[in-house]
């Protein structure tokens, strides 16, 4: 996976323009934030085709959809009568089929523009944003919707269960969408509500600081969120705080409802229980309203994400003690530190967690599932090494939460000097990383041999780290026991 960057393909229309999706080629159409757009464009009942570098189940998915989907990317995929060809930070522009747009005059449009198109269609729109949180929030306002009859439309950046499960055309009113900062392209996206979920310093590669982030996010809103809107926010982090003191305090701004852990939120978590594998929580409304939120998702953090859905769910008229109903059967987003498998008494979870404060998040989330007797062995895949260079030093602090961490690099081919530094100062953070793995199959086979009946191993990283999943398991089947 690519470091996030600020596209170096100039698009032919804006987030806000017209696009023509009757007939819609994407490039890279296998991406986490591509496929779910391309699902729902088909589901709408556009011609879609796209490519991808590679074949995945969820591309077999979206091609039951009558989606024509290229393996590779070369100038012959662009369909003559194309539309519109659609990209992503993460395609450069010498791509073939990029050129090839060009040539035959095919406006070349960004993701966002895209999905601005399709939200426009709904009467409510719904963007989900912040630093950390937001595929778990979106998803589970989508389930919660769905099981509370309203046939939502949503765009999610992770599978909800299946391959493939990110993106659907509902018939309901109601459209969710996870909207990226990473590239600044939730600036212009329009909203009737939106929920921040937290804001802190990120996408190194994009932005200065945290106050350059929080800027971002308050021109976002004011470009894209409705007159009479209302934004959500999280109130726990510096930089979401921030925001909503200067909505709450800006001239004709925004209805403002605030969350978190905070006593000075307007809905705020209280006995908050995160043992086990699960989490529970009281959410305390405006009046003295009680909510307990009881979820199968572990993790302080998700109480969090789950306090955001419902008072979403509350300001879009829905009732709180029925969605809070609904979320009890919500699993999480598919790698979110949702569980993978076991094998010879060790539990493996996959993690998404690519910055330190998710990192950190997500290590107290599987120490809860070990419990007392049993150790956390983290095989952490760094994201790029650029993030890696600037959050380095609270990697290193964040990953020594583990009792092991194993650290790999297969995605980005990373230098071993770069990986033998991050180990460096996980050790000097009083954490233990004796193992640098520049595969992530040999990492794997590593983490099964260091590991014992009651472990708990984690597989983190946004790359393809949780391919090693199945050498984990062989292994651990042969070596510890038999796997189930």
């Amino acid at each position: 996976m690519a470091e996030t960057a600020v596209p170096t393909i100039t698009p032919d229309l804006s987030a806000g323009g017209p696009v023509d999706l009757s007939r819609v080629h994407f490039v890279g159409v296998g991406g986490t934030g591509m496929l779910p757009v391309a699902r729902v464009c088909a589901e709408r009942g556009f011609t879609v085709s796209g490519s991808d570098v590679r074949g995945t189940e969820a591309l077999r998915a979206l091609a039951r959809l009558n989606v024509r989907v290229h393996t590779g990317h070369a100038a012959e995929h662009v369909p003559a009568d194309a539309t519109a060809v659609v990209f992503t930070h993460a395609i450069g522009p010498d791509n073939p089929e990029i050129r090839a747009a060009r040539a035959l005059g095919v406006p070349v449009v960004h993701r966002s523009t895209v999905l601005n198109a399709l939200m426009a269609a709904q009467p409510m729109k719904v963007a989900v944003m912040g630093t950390h949180g937001k595929s778990s929030t979106a998803g589970m306002l989508a389930f919660a919707l769905a099981r509370l009859g309203q046939e939502p439309s949503y765009v999610v950046g992770a599978d909800l269960d299946v391959p493939g499960s990110g993106g659907h055309a509902g018939q309901g009113s109601f459209f969710v969408a996870e909207v990226d900062e990473s590239d600044r392209s939730h600036v212009g996206m329009n909203m009737d509500v939106a929920v921040i979920t937290n804001i802190g310093y990120d996408h190194p590669e994009v932005y200065d600081d945290e106050e350059q982030v929080v800027d971002v996010f308050e021109s976002g809103l004011a470009l894209g969120l409705r007159e009479d809107g209302t934004a959500v926010v999280g109130i726990d982090s510096s930089g979401g705080l921030e925001l909503a003191s200067r909505l709450i305090a800006a001239e004709n701004g925004p209805g403002v409802v605030t969350f978190g852990f905070s006593t000075s939120a307007d809905w705020r978590l209280t006995e908050v229980s995160t043992k086990g594998r699960g989490s529970s929580a009281v959410l305390v409304g405006p009046g003295g309203a009680r909510y307990a939120l009881d979820l199968r998702t572990v993790g302080g953090h998700q109480l969090l994400n789950a306090a955001a859905a419902v008072i979403t769910l509350h300001v879009l008229g829905q009732d709180c003690g029925q969605a809070v109903e609904q979320l009890r059967y919500f699993d999480g987003v598919v790698r979110r530190m949702t569980p993978a498998f076991e094998a010879g008494g060790v539990r493996v979870y996959d993690s998404y967690a690519h910055h330190p404060d998710e990192v950190r998040a997500d290590l107290a989330a599987a120490r809860s599932v070990a419990g007392e007797q049993g150790r956390v062995i983290t095989v952490f895949q760094p994201s790029g090494p650029t993030r890696l260079t600037v959050f380095g030093r609270r990697f290193g602090e964040a990953l020594a939460a583990s009792d092991e961490v194993v650290v790999t690099g297969s995605a980005q081919r990373f230098a071993v000097a770069g990986l033998e530094t991050l180990s460096a100062r996980i050790d000097a953070a009083g954490g233990t990383c004796r193992h640098v793995e520049p595969d992530r199959a040999e990492a794997a086979d590593r983490a099964a041999s260091l590991a014992r009946p009651g472990d708990v191993v984690v597989l983190m990283g946004p790359g393809d780290i949780a391919e090693a999943g199945q050498v984990l398991r062989t292994v651990l089947g042969d070596t510890v026991g038999t796997a189930v």
